[in-house]
């Protein structure tokens, strides 16, 4: 019995071969889906005589739907019981496991945990083929869901879940079925509307460590009335992880970064850069490093005049500790801005994980007015909340503050050595987090008794409705069409983030003729500077900020704000069916249209607006455009028993006309034939596009604080980073290639082998070159992006002002192209009174390489932070299992691997002492039992052998921010180590 109810399982997975359009008609076939991740459009038998005639199955890779029919594009279908029995804390982490995936942002990774921008933190999202989440289409059931942010990235953490019946991956150009952004391919979350019943899960999971606690519950209701014309679905999830894990919760983390090599010469054979552990900043430390001497008087803006800093005295490189005392600084191998054996208090914060939660709401109803006229109606609301924080008020360099000599806060044998020395004032680099300690880690300390420690937290709520009519035109014709509404609200709040002004005013503190310790602009002979408000702050020494201090710098509650409204809407209308006459079959023809609006606003607070802060300055913003598209789609049978089994030609056409950028047309070939039983190949060729989004057209400017060096007076700078948008770009064109083939040999049972090669060459890409490398490349004498530095600051030592702005905006100016192998192997064989199930699903990247402004880049394997172009991926990936399954259990051992990479691919022996990433393999267990027909346990172990990910090192050219971070990519390796989780399912 199992035998034969796993066969039918595999051969309704082997008819999901391609697909259309959703409709609901059709939904009733695809419940039954295999139990793991299967590639789609392998061999499938004759139906006996006996049998019904094929449902229509419903997948992602086509547009048309009808019985029978099979497209060439492979599909990966991700099963509902791949996806109990993998038991992931979200449904995102179950499709980022898929080979085909690369680097991908979730709540549970380190990507955007640190960032305070944009809206970005807490997104669930889905990068195919490692080109980008904004080139992969996400639909859910078929049809377009607005983006999550104004980015254009979509947010699967607001999308209902308990009904997902399988996840469709079409790993190949879709553009031609689907539109815009689906260049690397598209992710469909196809529903079961036709549910009947109650079922409901609970499941709970944490870490070995027991520091990232989460739980789930989710359920599902639904019946017919009417003798089963009409339909009520609702069902609702809820997630919890209420706990974050910062970095210093983890005896891996090294700090391990790359330093310069003190032995390194031109005419040696030693390598430039060497590791070192407990490499972070050189110039700051939490209490204070005395950085340089002033001798004469300030200022009026508190900088030093010209000639007259000196490096020279006794206090060089001492730091402030507890009650201010002096100290050496303990770093050795400098690097410029950085050092090993320095204190990496401000890299213990880095978040491996936030705290989130997530819910969503969903309810369908539908009814069969006539066999040409079914009307439905669905709902559903998601929201997310996240919590982060991000880089700490680093002062350092040119921007780290002076301290005269009358400041109160100075103490006193330190006065002493100043005026012994002939300093009338000291220049001290600080992290500015003098109140924290790594014993006293939280969001809640952060935003409460810190100073500049900024802390974000993110509400994202998703409300959509979609009304649909569809039905039988008689014929073997169909329709479907609908109108849908998306609306996406953002509020992020910042707390505990420096207003800068108050911060300068704040430090400079006096004594006033009463002996009290007061501003200085609140003492001095000039009464239009005066700020009652104004606060003294004491910087020198651990644990030495007042609260009246921090709350004068530190923005109020609610001060620090962004909100964004997007909203989508499209209607959209499709016509399918077949046209007889032909030899070997008849002809397959979907046509149809589409009109899309997108808008969006960005709404924040004056501060923000006006730069005041060192973080979350947010840029107010308003745009909108509509997208007029027709599409047609045809399959041929050219042959059919005839020399090969069969023989399909199949082709598409779209037009689209954006009202930003004009119009442009997308088209795919396919070929797809049954050279002999057990044997199918398939090859496609299409052209893809994808539109730029709200942020990249219509952004009026985000200013980021960071640091750099002035490449005029070799002096490292805090410098605002600032990203506006273009309203020039066209849309990105891309040209794939996919070949492959399915093997099913008859002499080995219940035996499947699919390998397919793809190319994609993106061309026009949209890039936006970052300020680092910006400036890197301005240095390397590449002076079409000199012109993107602004020098408005401080004057420098040489007379001229220090750089004070890096711009940054995105051009149609790189051409991506990547190229690769998939494969899967299935087989199931008896064993032990029940079945074993081997399989192997992976991807090996041939070919990932940008090339811009006559530059090109090989990324293939290459994942470090120093890669000019952007970071790469491993290049071989794949994931093993194993599962025996007898009645009511099922077992299952798994390997994940993640083969060896490189820092940079640009690198040899002389640059660095060990260029390599090393391979890894996560060991992962699964298991069930069904106790009842009605009620399952089941467990699972992620990363049994409690492996830590490899360290990716970053050089010292990198921005400050670049030792914030943890040296792990962490959105590749799992940072967190072994998780258990264990739950309980029941259904009625």
């Amino acid at each position: 019995m199992a035998f034969e109810l796993f066969s039918r399982r595999l051969g309704v997975s082997q008819r999901l071969g391609v697909s259309h359009r959703v409709m609901a008609a059709a939904l009733m076939a695809a419940i039954a889906v295999p139990a793991s991740a299967q590639t789609a459009t392998p061999t499938k038998p004759a139906p006996a005589a006996d049998e019904p005639a094929e449902e229509t199955i419903v997948v992602t890779g086509s547009r048309i739907a009808v019985s029978g029919y099979t497209a060439p594009t492979p599909v990966t279908v991700v099963s509902e019981e791949l996806i109990l029995r993998d038991a992931k804390p979200t449904i995102g982490d179950a499709i980022r496991e898929l080979p085909a995936v690369g680097s991908s942002a979730s709540p549970n990774n380190t990507s955007g945990a640190g960032n305070i921008v944009a809206g970005i933190t807490g997104l669930d999202t889905v990068n195919l083929r490692n080109l980008g989440v904004t080139r992969t289409l996400v639909l859910f059931d078929g049809q377009r869901v607005v983006q999550s942010n104004v980015t254009g990235q979509v947010d699967i953490g607001t999308m209902p879940t308990a009904l997902v019946q399988r996840i469709d991956v079409v790993t190949a150009g879709a553009s031609a079925a689907w539109g815009s952004d689906a260049v690397s391919g598209v992710v469909n979350l196809v529903l079961n509307k036709k549910f009947d019943g109650l079922k409901a899960s609970i499941e709970a999971g944490d870490t070995y460590a027991f520091d990232r606690f989460n739980y789930r519950v989710q359920g599902a209701w639904g019946t017919g009335f009417d003798d089963d014309r009409g339909r009520v679905i609702v069902a609702g999830n809820f997630f919890n992880a209420p706990s974050n894990v910062f970095a210093n919760q983890r005896g891996w983390n090294q700090y391990r970064q790359l330093v310069n090599n003190p032995a390194f010469t031109a005419t040696n054979t030693e390598p430039r850069l060497i590791h070192a552990n407990n490499v972070n900043l050189a110039g700051a430390t939490t209490g204070g490093l005395i950085v340089a001497g002033c001798r004469v008087a300030l200022s009026a803006t508190n900088t030093c005049p010209t000639g007259q800093s000196t490096t020279a005295s006794p206090l060089q490189n001492q730091q402030f500790g507890a009650n201010a005392t002096l100290s050496p600084f303990g770093g050795t191998l400098f690097s410029g801005q950085v050092a090993a054996n320095a204190e990496n208090l401000q890299a213990e914060l880095n978040n491996l994980a936030i705290r989130y939660r997530t819910g969503s709401v969903f309810s369908y109803v539908s009814y069969e007015v006539a066999d040409w006229l079914k009307l439905s109606l669905q709902g559903n609301y998601g929201a997310t909340f996240s919590r982060n924080n991000s880089v700490p008020f680093i002062r350092i360099g040119a921007q780290a503050p002076f301290i005269r000599i009358d400041n109160p806060f100075v103490p006193d044998a330190v006065r002493t050595q100043m005026t012994a020395a002939g300093l009338q004032a000291i220049q001290v680099g600080t992290t500015n987090i003098n109140n924290i300690t790594s014993s006293t880690l939280s969001y809640d300390n952060f935003a409460t008794n810190a100073l500049g420690v900024p802390v974000a937290t993110t509400d994202r709520s998703l409300l959509r409705g979609v009304f649909t009519a569809y039905g039988d035109l008689g014929g073997g014709w169909s329709y479907n069409a609908y109108y849908q509404r998306g609306d996406v609200t953002v509020f992020q709040r910042t707390e505990s983030n420096a207003i800068i002004a108050n911060f300068n005013r704040a430090i400079d503190a006096v004594r006033n003729p009463a002996g009290q310790i007061v501003c200085r602009v609140n003492a001095d002979a000039i009464t239009t500077n005066d700020d009652p408000a104004c606060a003294p702050l004491n910087i020198l020494g651990t644990g030495a900020a007042s609260q009246a201090g921090i709350r004068y710098v530190n923005v109020a509650p609610g001060q620090n704000f962004q909100r964004q409204k997007l909203r989508q809407t499209v209607t959209a209308a499709t016509v399918q069916g077949k046209l007889p006459g032909l030899a070997a079959g008849d002809v397959a023809l979907a046509f149809g249209g589409e009109y899309r609006t997108e808008s969006g606003t960005i709404t924040n607070d004056p501060g923000a607006q006006a730069r005041i802060y060192s973080v979350a300055n947010f840029p107010s913003f308003a745009g909108s455009y509509n997208v007029k598209e027709g599409f047609i789609e045809v399959d041929v049978p050219v042959l059919k028993d005839n020399g090969l089994k069969s023989l399909n030609v199949s082709g598409a056409v779209r037009y689209t006309d954006y009202s930003t950028s004009g119009s442009v047309t997308t088209w795919k070939l396919g070929v797809l034939s049954d050279v002999v039983d057990g044997l199918r190949v398939r090859a496609t060729l299409s052209r893809d596009i994808r539109a730029p989004n709200l942020n990249e057209l219509f952004s009026t400017g985000l200013s980021t604080l960071s640091s750099a060096v002035d490449p005029r007076n070799n002096v490292n700078v805090s410098i605002f980073s600032f990203a506006s948008g273009n309203a020039s770009l066209q849309p990105e064109k891309a040209r794939t290639f996919s070949a492959g083939m399915v093997l099913e040999p008859s002499f080995l049972n219940r035996f499947s082998l699919s390998v397919d090669y793809y190319r994609i060459a993106l061309s026009d890409a949209i890039l936006q070159v970052g300020a680092n490398e910006t400036l890197q490349r301005c240095n390397a004498g590449e002076t079409a992006f000199c012109s993107q530095l602004v020098f408005a600051g401080a004057l420098g030592a040489n007379g001229q002002p220090l750089l004070s702005q890096i711009n940054v905006f995105p051009n149609n100016i790189a051409k991506l192209t990547t190229s690769g192998i998939d494969y899967q192997l299935d087989w199931t064989v008896p064993a032990l009174g029940g079945d074993l199930n081997f399989r192997v699903l992976g991807n090996y990247i041939l070919k990932l390489e940008q090339q811009q402004l006559g530059s090109t880049f090989n990324l293939a394997g290459a994942i470090g932070p120093d890669n000019l172009g952007g970071t790469g991926f491993p290049r071989a990936r794949f994931t093993a299992s194993t599962t025996w399954n007898k009645d009511d259990l099922s077992f299952t051992a798994q390997t994940r691997f993640i083969g060896a990479a490189k820092l940079n691919n640009a690198w040899g022996p002389r640059d660095v002492d060990d260029n390599k990433v090393p391979a890894i393999a996560y060991v992962d267990l699964r298991g069930s039992w069904k106790m009842t027909d009605h009620v399952q346990f089941f467990a699972t172990v992620d990363n049994l052998l409690n492996k830590a990910p490899p360290n990716v090192a970053a050089g010292p050219t990198q921005g400050q921010t670049s030792y914030y971070f943890t040296p792990i990519n962490g959105i590749i390796y799992d940072a967190l180590g072994r998780q258990y989780r264990i739950g309980a399912r029941v259904n009625f």
